[in-house]
């Protein structure tokens, strides 16, 4: 596995969300169920690109990113993909659309993140572009290859020029919140330990 990828799994997207502001997707393109996590890079499908084309692609631990244009009629996803792109080794699949079939989705435990659940499926439609192609996914320009971390909070795209600043000072924030969590079951308050915090800067 990429270092880095394993080093991103160990994080959370709100402690990230302290200090980056850019590549956070739309708030409603949420997980199907909880707890939900994954991480690893993506393979972009645009809004006319197929998803079996990108089952046929994978590589194992990347995470299927699907731009549909917002899409929050028809489901653009659903249970038998689902067990397909488990099979293939996806990490999770994220879509710019709802997703149908959500007991199968759940039982199958592939971490997927949508716009909903919906019954209705577009008819009809053709999928011919090629997959790999940059996208935007939830309003986040998103790159074949960008990291990606999604969990019960929401879901982030990085770019590899960017990731390792990004977990290094996550890594430090979140050690930070692991010490703060520490100090205050054992019964101090925010104030002290802020000044705590001060005394030792």
């Amino acid at each position: 596995m990429d270092p880095m990828i394993e080093r991103l799994s160990r994080l959370a997207t709100s402690t990230l969300g302290h200090f980056v502001e850019e590549g956070f997707l739309d708030v409603a393109i949420s997980p199907v169920f909880r707890p939900i996590k994954c991480a690893g890079r993506a393979l972009t499908v645009g809004e006319h690109a197929s998803t079996r084309d990108a089952i046929r692609a994978a590589r194992p631990g990347e995470i299927m990113m699907v731009a549909r244009g917002g899409e929050a009629r028809y489901a653009g996803f659903g249970g038998m993909v689902a067990l397909a792109c488990k099979n293939a080794g996806f990490a999770g699949v994220v879509l710019d659309c709802p997703t149908c079939d959500y007991a199968e989705i759940v039982e199958f435990r592939l971490p997927v993140f949508s716009r909903g659940i919906s019954a209705l499926l577009p008819k009809g439609r053709e999928y011919r572009d090629p997959i790999r192609q940059p996208i935007i996914c939830g309003g986040v320009r998103v790159a074949n290859g960008d990291y990606v971390l999604a969990d019960d909070d929401g879901v982030l795209v990085i770019p590899p020029s960017e990731i390792e600043a990004i977990v290094v000072r996550g890594e430090a924030a979140e050690k930070r919140g692991i010490e703060t969590r520490a100090l205050l079951e054992a019964g101090k308050t925010l104030d002290e330990v802020n000044e705590m915090r001060r005394g030792h800067a």
